[in-house]
């Protein structure tokens, strides 16, 4: 008989797959990232995947985290993965269902005007983005880790190269904690990839530099009045745009 260790994906039974899956993928549906009406479908989408990777997911944990925490950010991996795959279709959806049963034709053009607003400011979002150069891919995963938004794997292997499969692992472990706690997890990852010795305080006043030079660009001539929260929900939209 096989003795599995209590830290080893061996020893997770799927009934706590299952409730990490639901865990994760409610994250996203309380942030309006997923429709409510999907949750379960992408849940057992999840599992179904996890299942099949299972023998590669249980080969490759090394032991430097916890189980748990492993199969989290794998388990998060996967349903960003989802939302990619299937964002468009769930959100095309609302729209054709909103456009069929509205009756009073002359909002169209209201709607219209909104939509193209929010479009041209996430387009402006974009082009203040492209001033950071080799530091966009490391700005964006900290803004996500910030925002609490979804992270998007490939920006982590654009800032992280080799050592991205790491660094999701702290970014999940920075998700659990507080704001303060947010910093630290970050600075471990700097020092981690850039092999440098930083303190959450250092990362901290680094990203508010960034995120006020962001402000300063949209905001600039008075086009725009775009505070960090804002920010945030442009940086949303931004996603499910792409």
């Amino acid at each position: 008989m096989r003795i599995h260790s209590n830290n080893s994906i061996e020893a997770i039974s799927m009934e706590t797959i299952v409730d990490i899956a639901g865990k994760v993928v409610s994250k996203y549906v309380f942030r309006s990232v997923i429709p409510h009406r999907e949750k379960e479908d992408v849940v057992m989408s999840m599992v179904e995947k996890f299942i099949r990777s299972r023998s590669k997911i249980e080969s490759s944990f090394e032991g430097k985290a916890k189980a748990t925490t492993y199969i989290v950010a794998i388990l998060n991996r996967m349903c960003c993965e989802v939302i990619r795959k299937e964002s468009r279709h769930w959100y095309s959806i609302d729209e054709e269902e909103l456009f069929k049963s509205e009756s009073n034709q002359s909002t169209l053009p209201i709607e219209a005007e909104k939509s193209y607003a929010i479009s041209n400011e996430v387009n402006r979002l974009n082009t203040a983005l492209l001033f950071f150069n080799e530091d966009l891919a490391k700005l964006k995963v900290f803004l996500r880790c910030l925002f609490d938004l979804p992270y998007n794997p490939e920006e982590i292997a654009e800032y992280a190269g080799s050592k991205a499969q790491q660094v999701t692992v702290l970014l999940d472990v920075a998700d659990q904690g507080s704001k303060g706690d947010k910093f630290e997890v970050l600075s471990k990852v700097v020092n981690f990839v850039e092999g440098k010795n930083v303190k959450g305080d250092a990362v901290r006043m680094w990203l508010n530099k960034q995120i006020d030079a962001i402000l300063n660009r949209l905001n600039r001539n008075g086009i725009s009045n775009h505070n960090k929260e804002s920010l945030a929900i442009l940086m949303e939209l931004q996603q499910a745009k792409n």
